[in-house]
Order: C-alpha cells, then sequence, then structure tokens
C-alpha cells in the first residue's frame, strides 16, 4: 500500500512524496497513528481528491450575463433603456 506524506518531512520524505508501507515499517513507523494525526493520508484517497479537483477545474464556467440597467427618465417618469 502506498501512502502520500501530508505535513513534515516523514522517514526522509518530503510532504506530497508518495511512501511505501514497507518503506514505513522498517523505519518503525506506527502508520496508525501518523494517519491519525493527518501526517499521513492513503494515496488512493489523495489520488482520489486531485481527480475531483482537476474534474472541477475542466468543467466549462458558465458567463452570466449581467441583467440590464434601467433609467428613469426625469421629465415624464417612464422607464426606460439606458
Amino acid at each position: 500500500m502506498e501512502y502520500v506524506v501530508t505535513s513534515t518531512a516523514l522517514c526522509g520524505k518530503q510532504p506530497g512524496a508518495k511512501i511505501t508501507e514497507k518503506e514505513l515499517l522498517d523505519a518503525g513507523a506506527n502508520i496508525q497513528k501518523y494517519l491519525e494525526s493527518g501526517k499521513l493520508k492513503k494515496a488512493d484517497v489523495v489520488s482520489k481528491v486531485q481527480q475531483a479537483v482537476q474534474a472541477v477545474k475542466q468543467e466549462p464556467q458558465v458567463q452570466k450575463e449581467e441583467p440590464k440597467a434601467f433609467v428613469f427618465k426625469s421629465d415624464n417618469n417612464e422607464q426606460g433603456d439606458k
């Protein structure tokens, strides 16, 4: 299983780097403790979040039309176009 380092350097890996379960166990790391503290996340969870972010970025943004402004004519109090 792969994990992603999410905060401070861990077992020689910088934040954002992937690390395997074997590397963590060889270093004597308590994987559960690091998961609970947020220093590690399962790689598949991180990749799903990244996929969702990419999908949102790729969605076309709908340009909303600005409503037309109305101008009141002062001479007869009728509504007219700008």
